[in-house]
């Protein structure tokens, strides 16, 4: 009994020691206060993590109060290395106007969130034992602030211990009005949707398993308050909105839905219920109070990304309904022209119109980011923004096999700017990211060479046969018209005809665009056969492809449906990408 004491007792010291070592480390308060306004500012976006009026006030007391309790609460000194973290993502986006001396200075090749962070993770063992609002908001605060580095692992985790941890202590549920006061009622329900909105988007997006249910959720959507005018940044129309999409896509994002091409009983009610969420989705978005629509929004807010988000995430609603049946359609098409020895496969209109308002929500988020972009918001990286740049430009590459109008080089270059722009910051998995997606504009540049020409050869052929009729009906057309016109007086045909002009503008993005770098024919070739084989990425430390043996490559048509095996990184990077959002496995 006595040793086990004495170990509890060294045990404790020893957690004492180094608590108190991390907190003589904290940064001076002014860095600490700048760190917090960035934090809010920047790093809340749709979501609530603390009263911020309250916790600004305990840090306070923290900084101002050396014998104060406070100082001694791991919960709330682990919090605030969380905010602390997550503040110093977004510092570039608070940067001054000001020399190029400091933009150097703030252009370093590390993440010095990575400071606060490490720190924090070694008090985490302490903290997950507590059921108290800080432990969930600190696991919170920590897996948004991993996003960017390990979505699909890190951060996952972390996201996942918010959300058991706000079941055990009851945030689902309404609570008790006799236990809470009316800020704290509001606080917690706040707090749950903001995890459970968070946590189920990433899902979703990352295609993975659901966690819970909707259905266990019995606390109400949150409402505003007096209280909100006290907070520096007040987002909670936003909260509400985001919570309120999230609860319609829920029951949209279900893996294969809406894009099968089998014409099962239940083919209709597919289209019904597209049909229905897209009615859902278009309520929703004008249902959107007038100062959260991102036209009513200055660009020099710190809440025009909060709002962009919320469009880019309507749009990529559009995107998850439609993928699969963008790809559907581009390998019936490719079959088609390729194995003209195979029966059709029939594409119902049903499939083309999922396909063509996918495409259509994929050219929307690009005009999304060109507003981002010229507003001066675009990010160093941010796993959201890159990830629906990406989605939607993967799609239009696809797409853009089988058809392409005079934006979409445009679209395309814009598209690949934006995410060079972000993966700039150091981010090795976006960086091999950005390599992936301009590998797969070579591919599908040379997929679209090989189909028109395999289009125009075949029309040669099946034209040759009925040239003389064709040409012998053209001939007597323009016979008929030609003795009409005879008898027209000579003035009459020498009347003026105004000058047909072709008026092409250069797209709008390519004026932020690049023009393309030169690809490599050998990474090409390498994606080509990671693709058609069971799509195995290896990668060496500095995140480029490792060369690999070749693999026998399948027919062009083939190239898109993939049977995908993942470990960790090349999930993260699929999801990443957005390639994962695409589920190939569901036509395999």
């Amino acid at each position: 009994m006595g040793t086990r004491q004495n170990h509890s007792s060294s045990s404790e010291l020893t957690e004492l020691r180094r608590l108190r070592k991390i907190v003589a480390g904290f940064p001076p308060r002014a860095v600490a206060d700048f760190l917090v306004s960035v934090c809010i500012a920047y790093g809340t976006d749709v979501f609530f993590y603390f009263d911020q009026a309250q916790f600004v006030a305990e840090l306070d007391q923290f900084y101002n109060e050396p014998a104060s309790a406070i100082r001694l609460d791991t919960s709330f000194v682990c919090l605030s290395l969380a905010v602390f973290a997550l503040g110093s993502q977004w510092t570039a986006l608070a940067r001054p106007e000001a020399s190029d001396h400091m933009k150097q200075r703030d252009d370093q090749r590390f993440d010095p969130g990575r400071i606060f962070y490490n720190q924090a993770r070694s008090l985490i063992p302490d903290v997950i034992e507590r059921s108290c609002v800080r432990s969930v908001q600190t696991t919170f605060i920590l897996g948004v602030y991993l996003m960017p580095a390990s979505a699909i692992s890190a951060s996952y985790v972390y996201m996942g211990l918010a959300l058991r941890k706000a079941l055990a202590i009851g945030l689902h549920q309404e609570p008790d009005e006799s236990a809470f006061s009316p800020e704290e009622q509001e606080a917690r329900r706040r707090l749950w949707w903001s995890i459970y909105s968070l946590e189920r988007t990433m899902t979703i997006k990352l295609n993975r398993p659901r966690s819970i249910s909707q259905d266990i959720i019995s606390v109400r959507l949150p409402r505003r308050m007096s209280r909100d005018s006290a907070q520096r940044f007040d987002n909670v129309q936003h909260q509400i909105a985001n919570a309120t999409f999230v609860l319609i896509i829920d029951k949209l994002s279900q893996p294969g839905a809406w894009s099968r091409i089998n014409q099962t009983p239940s083919a209709s009610e597919h289209f019904n219920s597209w049909n229905s969420a897209q009615d859902s989705l278009k309520k929703w978005k004008k249902d959107l109070p007038p100062s959260i629509r991102l036209l009513n929004v200055d660009p020099k807010s710190s809440s025009y990304r909060t709002v962009f988000h919320l469009h880019l995430n309507y749009y990529f609603a559009s995107i998850d309904m439609g993928k699969v049946s963008v790809v559907t359609v581009v390998r019936a098409r490719l079959r088609a022209v390729f194995r003209t020895h195979e029966e059709l496969q029939s594409i119902s209109k049903d499939v083309e119109q999922f396909s063509d308002a996918c495409v259509k929500a994929a050219k929307k988020m690009i005009e999304l980011f060109e507003c981002l972009y010229r507003s001066g918001n675009l990010a160093r990286f941010s796993f959201t923004d890159f990830q629906g740049c990406s989605i939607a430009t993967i799609i239009l590459l696809l797409a853009g096999i089988l058809t392409r109008d005079s934006g979409y080089e445009g679209r395309i270059a814009f598209g690949l700017d934006c995410l060079r722009r972000m993966a700039c910051g150091g981010n090795v998995t976006a960086q091999v990211g950005v390599r992936f997606i301009e590998t797969l504009r070579s591919i599908t540049n040379e997929a679209r060479s090989k189909f028109l020409a395999t289009q125009q050869g075949q029309e040669k052929s099946s034209d040759t046969s009925a040239e003389d009729t064709d040409d012998y009906v053209c001939w007597t057309e323009w016979l008929a018209n030609a003795k009409r016109d005879h008898d027209f007086s000579e003035g009459e045909f020498e009347q003026e005809f105004p000058e047909l002009t072709v008026n092409v503008t250069r797209p709008l993005s390519l004026q932020h665009g690049t023009q393309a770098a030169p690809w490599d024919e050998s990474e090409a070739s390498q994606l080509e056969n990671v693709l058609t084989s069971g799509f195995s990425l290896p990668m060496d430390s500095t995140g480029s492809l490792h060369n690999q043996h070749p693999v026998a490559a399948q027919s062009s048509e083939d190239l898109w449906i993939p049977s995908f095996t993942w470990t960790n990184d090349q999930t993260y990077l699929m999801g990443l990408n957005g390639m994962g959002v695409l589920d190939f496995t569901d036509l395999s």
